[in-house]
């Protein structure tokens, strides 16, 4: 089963809603996330998920907070500028989310935090062969300098998110930086509002925790395999190869009408 992305016409009118954050996930991704997206918007919620965020214009600011929070560069993030981007959504998910927990449970002290989690090593051969795959895919450098409004600032995004997380090293210390993670996450939530959950459990304990019925004959949503990940990201990259032919094409067009207007200047 693949993602469902909303369309930038939903998620105009989503965000004019106003929505009391409710759920904080705070596990890394491929810990089973999407998954428990797909079952999260079954029960009622309205997550905000990565392509949320590049739909909407959202990751330069994320790369923002990022800079704030551990180079030292602007204001930290608080609940004024979470709100700012998270009109219209109760759930928040995927990285740089989970770096910023103690954070979130300060703006949101009623809202509930599942850490979704996996073996170690089984997500970090998840993340070698979804995400760093495609992050590792030698043409991002230079479409990110000839598209610098779409791709530009997705790349610009992950390399800083992962240089924060792991210094860009997707081996031994990507995998101990993962378990450093989940010990922070345990260290400043409250047990009383703290889930650790893989998806694998299926409906039971997820319901319970979040007071909801269990969904009657419905299995538990399985999404966001190796190949869809890929195929969706691939989507990513063409949308930004499309642009850059096109910004060249523009630079083109203008070099050529300059030159002819220089050329009529020069005969008239």
């Amino acid at each position: 089963m693949s993602v469902e992305w909303r369309s930038p016409s939903q998620l105009k009118e989503l965000v004019k809603q106003d929505r009391p954050m409710k759920i904080l996930i705070m596990g890394m991704p491929r810990s089973g996330t999407m998954s428990l997206v797909a079952a999260l918007k079954k029960l009622g919620y309205t997550p905000y998920d990565f392509i949320d965020r590049i739909i909407l214009g959202h990751l330069p600011r994320w790369t923002d907070a990022l800079r704030a929070k551990f180079l030292g560069q602007g204001k930290p993030w608080g609940k004024p500028e979470f709100d700012r981007l998270l009109k219209g959504f109760d759930c928040v998910l995927d990285v740089p989310c989970p770096f910023f927990t103690e954070e979130f449970l300060s703006a949101y002290p009623s809202s509930l935090v599942i850490l979704n989690k996996r073996d170690p090593d089984a997500w970090l051969a998840s993340m070698n062969s979804t995400l760093f795959h495609v992050f590792s895919w030698p043409s991002w450098p230079l479409l990110a300098r000839l598209d610098p409004g779409f791709a530009g600032t997705w790349y610009t995004h992950c390399t800083l998110t992962w240089e924060i997380f792991c210094g860009n090293d997707y081996g031994e210390k990507c995998k101990e930086k993962y378990l450093e993670h989940y010990d922070y996450v345990r260290r400043v939530t409250p047990t009383d509002r703290l889930l650790e959950y893989e998806v694998k459990e299926g409906w039971e304990p997820l319901c319970k925790f979040l007071g909801k019925e269990v969904p009657e004959e419905e299995d538990f949503p399985n999404v966001n395999d190796k190949g869809s990940f890929v195929e969706g990201h691939g989507k990513l990259w063409a949308y930004g190869v499309f642009n850059a032919v096109k910004n060249i094409s523009i630079g083109f067009m203008s070099v050529a009408v300059g030159v002819a207007a220089w050329w009529w200047y020069r005969a008239r």
